[in-house]
């Protein structure tokens, strides 16, 4: 009876020591994926990177560790600049836009614990962002690039090379950020606002344009036209001059072949037609006058034509 007590009595204070042994054994930390860690010690930061994992942050101690962390994760970023242009002498609106990390570079990641004060989150956690990484390392190399580069263009240039343009941005940019705790994944011209006289001045020239193409397609309609109607023009005097031809032809030719007896002939043929109609009206003509004789074969043949029809 008497050692039942008195292990009754011990097992009392083991039960009360025991929940104070386990918090001594310290609180779980987790560093989350997209982020890095780093302890930092009551003599500094602890060599060396913690990467996403859980660890055990001690509880029984006078000056605890406590854990840093920083994230690792692709930071977009949009800068909006107003530059102006030297060679336009007008201010041009800028939109750049990227996409951002930190460093894998150990060195480069030492340096943002070192020297970018951390945010606290409680009383043994606090973090690093990326925006603060970004601001403090990036931004002044990308806005000063940005300008250095546009600066050498007129406003006209950039809006026709975008493209070129972007991409010699993305490169100074990645080079310049080397050696620092962050890098460059996408980087490029996003959007531009020239001024009102700039858009007014291309509205214009689009203008200019059309009415010129216009221009050129009524002179070659009209330049066809006109081939036609010369190409009509030309078949016509062509026409004309071979019916004036075939009539010289034929005057001469009838210059040179009429005569008296020739006309008398044809006159005879005329009446020769005459007696074979039922029309017995008789014309004679101005040669039977001084030459009766012409007229003897027809008449006989008129005459003797109703004796044939009775018999």
């Amino acid at each position: 009876m008497h050692n039942t007590l008195y292990n009754k009595r011990l097992l009392i204070p083991i039960l009360m020591i025991t929940p104070l042994l386990l918090n001594g054994c310290g609180q779980v930390a987790e560093i989350p994926p997209a982020h890095v860690g780093k302890l930092s010690t009551p003599s500094g930061l602890q060599k060396g990177i913690i990467y996403p994992s859980k660890i055990r942050l001690s509880s029984f101690c006078v000056t605890c560790d406590n854990l840093i962390l920083a994230e690792a994760s692709d930071y977009p970023v949009k800068e909006s600049m107003q530059i102006f242009m030297p060679k336009d002498k007008l201010n041009l609106q800028v939109d750049v836009r990227g996409t951002f990390s930190i460093s894998n570079d150990p060195q480069n990641i030492d340096n943002i614990f070192a020297r970018i004060p951390a945010q606290p989150i409680n009383d043994r956690l606090s973090k690093i962002t990326t925006m603060q990484v970004y601001v403090t390392y990036a931004q002044p190399i990308v806005r000063e690039t940005v300008r250095s580069v546009i600066t050498r263009y007129d406003i006209m240039q950039i809006m026709s090379n975008r493209d070129v343009i972007s991409q010699e941005l993305a490169k100074l940019v990645s080079k310049r950020l080397q050696g620092t705790p962050i890098t460059t994944i996408r980087f490029g011209l996003a959007d531009m606002q020239p001024p009102q006289v700039i858009l007014e001045a291309q509205e214009a020239a689009k203008k200019r344009e059309i009415e010129i193409q216009r221009a050129e397609a009524d002179k070659l309609v009209k330049l066809k036209e006109a081939e036609a109607a010369y190409e009509v023009a030309l078949k016509q005097q062509q026409v004309d001059l071979k019916e004036a031809e075939t009539q010289v032809l034929v005057n001469q030719k009838l210059s040179e072949g009429v005569n008296s007896a020739f006309v008398a002939q044809r006159a005879l043929r005329i009446l020769e037609k005459l007696a074979e109609s039922n029309n017995k009206v008789i014309f004679l003509p101005t040669e039977a006058l001084s030459n009766p004789a012409i007229l003897l074969g027809p008449i006989n043949q008129s005459l003797l034509v109703p004796s044939k029809r009775s018999r």
